[in-house]
């Protein structure tokens, strides 16, 4: 194998996964300068192998002595009874020795801030933050590095890092999700199973229909800009990050190689050709998905086909036949003895791993037996790992030697925030996208606070909205319309006294010099007290309880001296998407499933996933009024103006009629 001569002066660093220990080394082995991976809570890969004490002590250990860092993912929300465990979890990571701890929950970073401040914090992805004001906050909170949204551009890359001076992480290969990371709660709204919380059931990943069509229309090709080393270099960025923390060692080694050889060849080196066609091998076979640049170097049309299942692996091809247990393929792929593959029922969307042996290839054609009975004609065959490759990669991890100390622990101790929350009386906040509710409200005859969802479209405008009080500022702000929405908050902030909500961390920068009083949106998640304490500590009133939280954990919140805004009714947003579709999935269309219906919304070039029918919790109320919960929010976006939608809306809430409560979110399962 080629190597590049590598510069001593490294400017870039190659961020390997590590979901399990062969990974760990497979990484470590191929060149990684920094690795990450989870420990056994709080990860946002908790179906990952990730590691417990003992071994992240060893293998910290282990990186260390091979001049490598290692960065821990506490990269989940943190409910309310888990910050003791938490706080465990945090001092052995310090005592380890954890070269830096990759963060979602600002209240996690609070703790840190406050009780560990010799630990590094990065902004992991799922803080969803997209754009130098985003940055320039999370480097006044404490953060040494954002790992940036995967939405962004070369041209937003390289703005954001020309206006700020934090380090800036991006991924350059693997997994996409459909929606902006942090921002979807699909599986958690579907099942209860929170992708924020490391426990995401991939409905991206789903066969979906829509108009007598069915397909995989919200799962994304994988991601490779490994032909644009050249444009990365000279972005700004500090770190490359590679996806795939629920990859095998193979897929770990082989990109990390690619990527380091790629990092570091020399185009006057004459073997730089080589060097370019050798990692380029290597990619071709890391066993994960279709290739796209996303958005990198410009909107992509070709992120989805919706007709190919998104499997991981090398696709060998479709069974032509199957007779007493032995099938036939046409491939030109090779195969080895102890390759693993699966099968692929896209009809069914399902997938199975099968055995082959006594494999024999002859012009083409792939015969081979099958322990699988129920493998038939039309199967796509996935070659899932090489064994030749796993061999290699197992006689390194024999190589390697592993102390087996345990780490003694000392506990800290950490207290819980008091709060002084400025008491507001119990109220009513109707939220609105489109200004014609007003007249809806109005009928109404109630003093509910109207919030007016702001968006690019409205700001062309904005004089037109001075009379309203209360506005919100949308979960996603491309770096070029910054300043539009700057002058916008200015403009409104002069006209007397306003109220802003924000949704994201970026948010609090447009008010550094505006006098208005500020809120929290739901999508600034505050499920512990430390989240809480890091909002208010930022100046805001109140905040938006999670529309994914639950009865439980808002109970020990409200216990703690919180009185949020609950979410009460209406559409919330379960994915937001940068991401062009496909053609069939035009504005207004429903996506199904076998137990789901999703509804696709296209605005300002965005998409937004809500469901098919409304959350609606109106006869919780006085269940939550017990526990101090006053203040409530109906949230009208995503409905054109109805008058009788919001007649029996208010009189459900005001106890003179019932509405059926199909769609509860949270409040009672639970959030996993």
């Amino acid at each position: 194998m080629i190597l590049a001569n590598i510069d001593n002066m490294k400017k870039i660093e190659i961020l390997s996964p590590a979901g399990s220990k062969e990974s760990f080394i497979a990484a470590v082995e191929a060149g990684a300068d920094a690795v990450y991976c989870g420990l056994q809570s709080f990860s946002a890969r908790s179906k990952a192998q990730n590691f417990t004490h003992s071994e992240f002590y060893n293998y910290t250990n282990y990186a260390r002595k091979n001049n490598v860092k290692v960065y821990v993912t506490l990269n989940t929300l943190i409910k309310q009874d888990e910050i003791k465990e938490a706080v465990k979890e945090i001092n052995f990571i310090a005592a380890a020795g954890a070269d830096a701890v990759i963060v979602q929950d600002f209240g996690v970073a609070e703790i840190i801030r406050q009780y560990f401040p010799s630990l590094k914090l990065h902004a992991s992805t799922q803080a969803a933050i997209h754009n130098s004001y985003g940055v320039i906050e999370a480097g006044k909170a404490g953060f040494k590095r954002v790992v940036l949204a995967r939405e962004l551009s070369l041209q937003e890359i390289k703005s954001i890092s020309a206006k700020t001076k934090t380090e800036l992480e991006i991924f350059c290969h693997g997994a996409l999700c459909f929606g902006v990371s942090g921002m979807c709660l699909m599986s958690s709204f579907i099942g209860g199973n929170s992708g924020n919380r490391g426990a995401c059931a991939q409905p991206c990943r789903r066969r979906w229909n829509i108009n007598n069509k069915s397909g995989f229309y919200i799962s994304p090709k994988d991601l490779d800009l490994s032909k644009h080393i050249k444009e990365l270099k000279n972005s700004g960025i500090s770190s490359l990050k590679i996806e795939g923390r629920m990859k095998n060692p193979q897929y770990v080694y082989k990109t990390v190689k690619a990527y380091t050889m790629l990092l570091h060849a020399d185009e006057k080196d004459p073997s730089y050709q080589q060097i370019i066609n050798e990692a380029a091998e290597l990619l071709s076979h890391d066993f994960a998905r279709p290739k796209t640049t996303f958005n990198f170097t410009g909107k992509s049309y070709h992120i989805f086909s919706p007709e190919m299942p998104k499997q991981t692996g090398i696709y060998i091809g479709k069974v032509s036949s199957v007779q007493n247990g032995v099938i036939e393929i046409q491939t030109n792929t090779a195969i080895n003895t102890h390759d693993t593959f699966k099968a692929v029922d896209a009809a069914n969307d399902l997938s199975y791993k099968v055995n082959l042996s006594d494999t024999k290839q002859v012009n083409g054609i792939l015969k081979a037996k099958t322990d699988y009975a129920s493998i038939k004609k039309g199967m796509d065959i996935f070659k899932t790992s090489d064994a030749l490759f796993a061999k290699h990669i197992e006689n390194i991890i024999k190589s390697v030697k592993i102390d087996k100390e345990p780490l003694a622990l000392a506990q800290k101790m950490v207290s819980l925030p008091k709060f002084k929350q400025n008491k507001e009386n119990g109220r009513l906040f109707i939220k609105i996208d489109d200004e014609g509710w007003l007249k809806e409200i109005q009928k109404q005859k109630n003093d509910a606070a109207v919030i007016l969802l702001l968006d690019k479209n409205k700001l062309k405008n904005i004089e037109k909205y001075v009379n309203f009080t209360y506005f919100e500022l949308p979960q996603y702000i491309d770096e070029e319309d910054l300043p539009i929405f700057q002058g916008a908050v200015i403009k409104l902030a002069k006209q007397g006294k306003k109220a802003f909500f924000l949704n994201n961390l970026g948010h609090f920068l447009f008010f550094k010099n505006q006098e208005a009083d500020i809120y929290a949106g739901s999508f600034l998640y505050a499920l512990n007290t430390f989240s809480a304490e890091f909002l208010f500590g930022r100046g805001i009133k109140n905040f938006i309880f999670s529309v994914e939280d639950d009865f439980k954990n808002i109970s020990l919140l409200a216990k703690n001296g919180i009185n949020g805004i609950f979410y009460i009714s209406g559409f919330p947003v379960l994915a937001l998407s940068a991401m062009d579709l496909h053609k069939d999935l035009e504005n207004g269309a429903q996506i199904i499933s076998a137990k789901d219906s999703l509804q696709i919304t296209r605005k300002d070039g965005k998409t937004y996933i809500t469901g098919q029918y409304p959350v609606m919790l109106l006869n919780k109320k006085k269940k939550l009024q017990t526990i101090g919960i006053d203040k409530f929010l109906i949230d009208l976006s995503f409905i054109k103006p109805n008058t009788n939608y919001l007649s029996s809306v208010l009189n459900a809430l005001n106890g003179k009629q019932s509405l059926q409560n199909n769609i509860e979110f949270n409040f009672e399962r639970n959030l996993k």
